[in-house]
C-alpha cells in the first residue's frame, strides 16, 4: 500500500533539492533496482530529482520525441499504447506506482518510440540525462539500477534483440558484474558470446577508457586455453564484450558435482591453465580473478581460462587500494592488503585452485570473509602431504611454492612450474592396485614366425601404457603325445621350467625382455 507522503501532491516547479528529500528517498529505496542502494546514495541522488505533476490525459511521453529523460510513477496510472507495423494498436500497456518507463530512450539517445498518457491524475520523478550523468559518476553503486532494467527489456520477449551488429539469441548466465547472452553475428554466422557489462564498471571514474584500451590488447591474446575476445560494443549506456562462446560446463560445477577430483584429472587441468596464465603474464596481462568459475572445461578435458579484462581490470595502477578486490577464497595476500599485484598473485590463486580440486575444499575456510581473509594473511597452509598420500612430488612441489604468503618468496617461474607439473602427470601418480592378465599361446613350430609377429604388435600397443609390466617367456615344447587324454599326468608349468615348487617367482625368472618394450617391475 501506498504511503499518504508519496501520494502527496507536490509543486512541480519546485525542485526536490529545496524540499525534504526524505520522503522521495524513501520512496525509490521501494522501487525495484533501487531497493538496494545505501541510504545515503538515495538521498545524494534523491537531491538532483524533481517531481512532475501530470493531468488526466495529459501526454507524459509523445512518440518521435527526443528522449532526454526517464521517469518513476509514484502514483496514479498511466497507459501506453503500442502499435503494430500498420500502425493499429496492438496492446495497452498499463503502468503504476514504482514502474519505470522511458528507460531505454535515456540509454540510447533515440527518439521515443511510443506515446505514454495519463490515466488518471499522476506525479512521476523526473530523471534527465543531463542529470543522471554526474549522478552515476559520483554514485556509480547507483548504476545497477539501470543494468537491473537493461537486463529486463533484454530478458523479456519482444524486447531488445540486437547489440550492434549482433542479434540475441538467448541468456546464458549472469555474475556480479555481468550479463551474458549468446548472439549471433548476421555476416559472418557465427555464434558468438555477449557480456553486457555493469553500468557501475562504466560509470567508475577512469574504467571506460582503460577497458576499451585493455579490451584491444585482451583481444590479441590468442591462445588455445584462453577464451577469445573479438569485438567490443557500445550501446545502452555500457560496455558490451564479443567473445567466444564456449562448450562444456565451468569447474566450479564440476567440483560441486564430484567434490575432489583424482590427481590424474587434476594436473592436465593445471597444466592448460598455466599455459594460458604464462601465456598472458608474457605479454604483461594479469587475469586477478583465477578461479574455478571462470574455468570453462568440456567433455574431453579441454579448459578454457575466461573472464581477462572483466572484473578486476579497473584496479589497475600503482597505488595502494582501500578496497578489497577480487574473489575472497582464491584471494592473494598482496591483494588483500591492497598492495599492488603482479602475475604471482594469479600463480596464488591457481595453487588455492589446485588444493580445491585434490582436497574438494580450499586450504583455508571461514564463515565470513574478515575471517577468511585474515586466514589468507596469517595463518598456516594445512599439509596436504597428510591430507592426500601419494601425490606426486611434482604436483605437491608446486602447490606448496604456489601458497607462499610472500610473493617474493613464492614460485614464480613458468618454466619451473611447467616441469613440475610434468614431474605431477598421471604416469607418475602411484595407482592403488594393479590387475593382472596372463596370456598363454600354444602354436605348432612352423608357426613361431607369425606368433611372434603378432606377440610384437601386441606388445607395441602396451608400449606407453602408465604402470604396465610386461614379462615373456618361451615355455618348454610341449609333445602331441603329451597331451593326449591317455598319457601321463602332465608336469606343472613351474615344473617344466624348472622352478622349485617353493620358489616365489619374480618377473625376472621367466622375462626375456623384447628390445623396445616398456617392462615396469
Amino acid at each position: 500500500m501506498e504511503s499518504k507522503r508519496s501520494r502527496r501532491r507536490l509543486d512541480p516547479s519546485v525542485a526536490l533539492g529545496e524540499r525534504d528529500t526524505m520522503p522521495i528517498a524513501e520512496f525509490l529505496a521501494s522501487v525495484p533496482g533501487f531497493e538496494n542502494l545505501p541510504e545515503e546514495t538515495l538521498r545524494a541522488v534523491s537531491a538532483k530529482l524533481h517531481i512532475q505533476a501530470v493531468a488526466e490525459g495529459e501526454y507524459l511521453i509523445r512518440r518521435g520525441d527526443p528522449g532526454e529523460s526517464m521517469y518513476i510513477v509514484m502514483n496514479g496510472e498511466l497507459r501506453v499504447p503500442v502499435f503494430d507495423d500498420t500502425g493499429r494498436v496492438r496492446v495497452v500497456a498499463q503502468l503504476g506506482s514504482r514502474d519505470i518507463v522511458g528507460e531505454m530512450a535515456l540509454l540510447t539517445g533515440d527518439r521515443r518510440r511510443a506515446d505514454v498518457i495519463a490515466k488518471t491524475p499522476c506525479e512521476v520523478i523526473v530523471v534527465e540525462r543531463d542529470t543522471m550523468t554526474p549522478v552515476l559518476s559520483d554514485n556509480p553503486e547507483f548504476a545497477g539500477f539501470l543494468t537491473e532494467i537493461l537486463g529486463r527489456r533484454l530478458d523479456e520477449a519482444g524486447g531488445v534483440t540486437r547489440v550492434g551488429k549482433y542479434l540475441l539469441l538467448g541468456k546464458l548466465g549472469e555474475g556480479a558484474t555481468a550479463k551474458v547472452y549468446e548472439a549471433l553475428h548476421p555476416a559472418l554466422n557465427r555464434t558468438v558470446a555477449v557480456k553486457m557489462l555493469g553500468h557501475h564498471l562504466v560509470y567508475d571514474k577512469g574504467f571506460k577508457d582503460r577497458f576499451m584500451e585493455e579490451a584491444r590488447t585482451i583481444a590479441g591474446l590468442s591462445h588455445p586455453n584462453i577464451v577469445q575476445v573479438f569485438d567490443t560494443e557500445q550501446a545502452y549506456a555500457t560496455l558490451f564484450l564479443v567473445m567466444e562462446k564456449v562448450e562444456g560446463t565451468d569447474l566450479q560445477e564440476v567440483l560441486e558435482a564430484e567434490g575432489a577430483l583424482p590427481a590424474s584429472e587434476v594436473v592436465p587441468i593445471l597444466q592448460q591453465l598455466s599455459a594460458a596464465l604464462a601465456f598472458a603474464h608474457a605479454r604483461g596481462i594479469v587475469h586477478r580473478d583465477v578461479k574455478p568459475a571462470n574455468t570453462a572445461i568440456d567433455e574431453d578435458g579441454s579448459v578454457k581460462l575466461m573472464d581477462f579484462g572483466i572484473a578486476q581490470r579497473y584496479a589497475r595502477d600503482t597505488e595502494k587500494k582501500s578496497i578489497v578486490e577480487g574473489t575472497p577464497r582464491y584471494l592473494a595476500p598482496e591483494a588483500i592488503v591492497g598492495n599492488p599485484v603482479d602475475g604471482r598473485a594469479d600463480i596464488y590463486s591457481l595453487g588455492v585452485m589446485a588444493w580445491e580440486m585434490l582436497v574438494g575444499s580450499p586450504p583455508f575456510v571461514a564463515p565470513d570473509v574478515e575471517t577468511l581473509l585474515h586466514k589468507h594473511l596469517g595463518e598456516p597452509v594445512p599439509n596436504l602431504r597428510k591430507k592426500r598420500p601419494g601425490l606426486p612430488e611434482g604436483l605437491l612441489a608446486f602447490i606448496e611454492g604456489a601458497l607462499e604468503k610472500d610473493p617474493d618468496d613464492r614460485l614464480s617461474d613458468w618454466a619451473k612450474i611447467t616441469a613440475m607439473l610434468r614431474e605431477g602427470d598421471a604416469d607418475q601418480v602411484v595407482p592403488e592396485t594393479l590387475d593382472e592378465t596372463i596370456i598363454r599361446v600354444r602354436f605348432k613350430p612352423s608357426e613361431r614366425a607369425k606368433v611372434e609377429r603378432a606377440a610384437d604388435g601386441f606388445l607395441k600397443e602396451l608400449d606407453g601404457v602408465p604402470w604396465t609390466n610386461v614379462a615373456t617367456a618361451d615355455m618348454v615344447r610341449t609333445d602331441i603325445a603329451e597331451s593326449h587324454p591317455a598319457a601321463k599326468a602332465r608336469k606343472s608349468w613351474r615344473q617344466r621350467l624348472g622352478i622349485s615348487p617353493a620358489l616365489k617367482l619374480k618377473a625376472d625368472d621367466i622375462d626375456t625382455r623384447i628390445p623396445g618394450t616398456k617392462v615396469e617391475v
